[in-house]
């Protein structure tokens, strides 16, 4: 009972933060390309987290029947899926993005667990994220702010729906190792061998080569190595957590919140007056965060 509440309390901070670096990668992918964007975050990511391990002490041993595993969910689920969600980013709105690649794969994720981990949450706990899902239905409807062309939507979505799958199976494959490994631990490796590949694609297609002057931007690299540090700790870390303390479709539920945020912020900071419908959903997905609690 403990844990799952430790979970959802870190999972709703995990999500608060990817909504925030959802926005501010909005701006900062203007400058580079997708793939580039997601091996320096990768790199960077790698590098945070074992000096954290270091400083923690907490042990690098893992069981090598794993590392196959893990090679996988990070290439799969950080190399590709991310890759694919900052070449969306780049064609939609964070706000419209988020709706589709927040909730979807979490769900998606979520369902995964259910069918390959045989995770069953309680009847509530079925209540809480079917309200869910009602709310975010309000806050989809309303939006019609992205207004970029309907062919850079149409790529946009089918990048978003690719990131999609590759995010949600990169998280069933996590699951069973969470078990006995440490979470850090395992998002080193995942970080490490998305990183390498990351890297001998950008050496070998030569685009590394574009992205010299970009990188040579001191202004620029602060605010890239503030926003990896903040999703690398806040989005990728805590939302293991999440997934280690929680069933996973609960976990997922509550990660797919990120929309909720990204209208709380629009509002908070931008002045964004919601509408009606949009207050709605505000007030019925909270809800049903509410009921998985409760459960």
């Amino acid at each position: 009972m403990t844990n799952s509440i430790f979970g959802i309390v870190i999972a709703l901070i995990s999500t608060a933060t990817w909504a925030i670096c959802s926005i501010i990668f909005k701006h900062l992918g203007e400058r580079l390309e997708p793939v580039g964007m997601t091996m320096l975050k990768t790199i960077f990511s790698s590098i945070l987290l074992f000096i954290i391990a270091i400083l923690s002490q907490t042990s690098l041993n893992i069981e090598t029947d794993t590392i196959i595993k893990i090679a996988l969910s990070g290439i799969l689920g950080i190399a590709v899926g991310d890759s694919l969600f900052f070449a969306s980013l780049n064609r939609l709105s964070p706000l419209t993005l988020s709706l589709i690649l927040f909730v979807l794969p979490d769900l998606f994720a979520g369902i995964f667990g259910l069918i390959f981990l045989e995770e069953m949450p309680p009847i509530l706990s079925w209540v809480g994220i079917f309200t869910i899902l009602v709310g975010l239905a309000f806050l989809i409807f309303p939006i019609n702010s992205d207004n970029s062309s309907s062919k850079t939507k149409i790529t946009g979505l089918i990048f978003a729906l690719l990131s999609i799958i590759f995010t949600a199976y990169s998280s069933v494959l996590i699951k069973p190792i969470l078990v006995t490994t440490s979470v850090i631990t395992v998002t080193i490796y995942r970080m490490f061998f998305a990183a390498i590949v990351l890297l001998i694609y950008a050496l070998f297609s030569k685009k590394i080569f574009n992205w010299k002057e970009t990188l040579t931007d001191t202004n620029y690299n602060l605010k890239l190595a503030g926003t990896f540090s903040l999703v690398t700790i806040g989005g990728f870390w805590l939302s293991l957590v999440a997934i280690k303390y929680c069933k996973l479709i609960i976990a997922s539920s509550i990660m797919s919140l990120e929309p909720l945020f990204i209208l709380i912020f629009m509002i908070l900071f931008n002045h964004y007056k919601p509408k009606n419908k949009e207050c709605l959903g505000i007030i019925v997905t909270v809800i049903g965060i509410l009921l998985i609690c409760a459960s």
